[in-house]
């Protein structure tokens, strides 16, 4: 069997760390419905709203004290509309050090609907609110549910952005040059993410956190087996806010600080200009 080291890509992490983790918070916002509580016959479902809107309500304040209380930064992706509903939780969390990341207008309009013309509008839409409310230009972008058309990526690096994390390509970031603009993409590892654990019916602190255990010990071990890696922890800000998973969220970060020396803790923005060389 042949040695996959010549066709995998590899990275070195500054200070020769094994593993980069980071955390992921969503904070999103809908107009006429939210996840959960769906109806089609409704068309302004305030019981889907609801659920929704506890996370800019309750839920990212209890994610922002986690996170303080565990002295760790997060990426922190948020809907323009919800900027405009909690710009103090958004200042907030801008000022306490946490990366505020591009995440679309709202979470009821996906990318791949959009015409060219129309995805250019939607992200300097976003740009804009989010640069306004926190007084600082978003470098990164997750459009809602990571929906991204063959001319996305090309629409980021023209309107100035490092990174994108709308693939689920690789393990680690790559640098990619379109149309001789680079930007770094750092895919989607989320070995836990609350959406997953709440779907499935499994919404509790102890399966959250043995997923993210579980993902993290392998990684490890690959990593002291001579190839580096990444794991991130995702959690929306409406369903991890809530005290039943967000017991688990901090429980990650907790065995994730066990490791602390040998592990690079950054924000995705630290982790695209290491890789863009800036």
């Amino acid at each position: 069997m042949a040695n996959d080291s010549a066709f995998r890509r590899t990275i070195r992490w500054p200070d020769d760390k094994l593993v980069c983790c980071t955390f992921s918070v969503a904070l999103e916002a809908f107009r006429k419905t939210g996840r959960f509580k769906m109806d089609s016959r409704i068309d302004v479902n305030h019981s889907s709203l609801s659920h929704a809107e506890y996370g800019g309500n309750a839920g990212i304040w209890r994610i922002l004290e986690i996170l303080e209380r565990q002295n760790v930064r997060a990426m922190i992706l948020v809907n323009s509309l919800a900027a405009e509903k909690w710009p103090d939780a958004v200042r907030a969390l801008h000022e306490a050090g946490h990366e505020i990341a591009g995440h679309g207008t709202t979470n009821e309009v996906s990318m791949i609907e959009l015409s060219p013309e129309e995805q250019k509008e939607e992200i300097a839409s976003c740009t804009r609110i989010l640069e306004e409310i926190t007084g600082e230009r978003p470098v990164g972008w997750f459009g809602p549910g990571g929906h991204h058309t063959d001319v996305t990526l090309g629409l980021l690096a023209e309107a100035g952005y490092l990174w994108s994390g709308d693939p689920s390509d690789d393990d680690i970031p790559h640098v990619e040059s379109v149309d001789g603009r680079r930007i770094c993409v750092i895919p989607k590892t989320w070995y836990a993410n609350d959406w997953r654990a709440w779907g499935n019916g499994l919404g509790n602190a102890g399966t959250f956190f043995t997923g993210f255990k579980d993902g993290f010990d392998f990684v490890w071990e690959e990593a002291n087996r001579g190839r580096p890696g990444m794991i991130d922890a995702c959690v929306h800000a409406e369903l991890g806010g809530r005290p039943y998973l967000a017991a688990g969220f901090e429980r990650i970060i907790e065995y994730v600080n066990r490791h602390r020396g040998e592990i690079w803790q950054p924000t995705y923005r630290e982790i695209a200009e290491y890789c863009l060389g800036g």
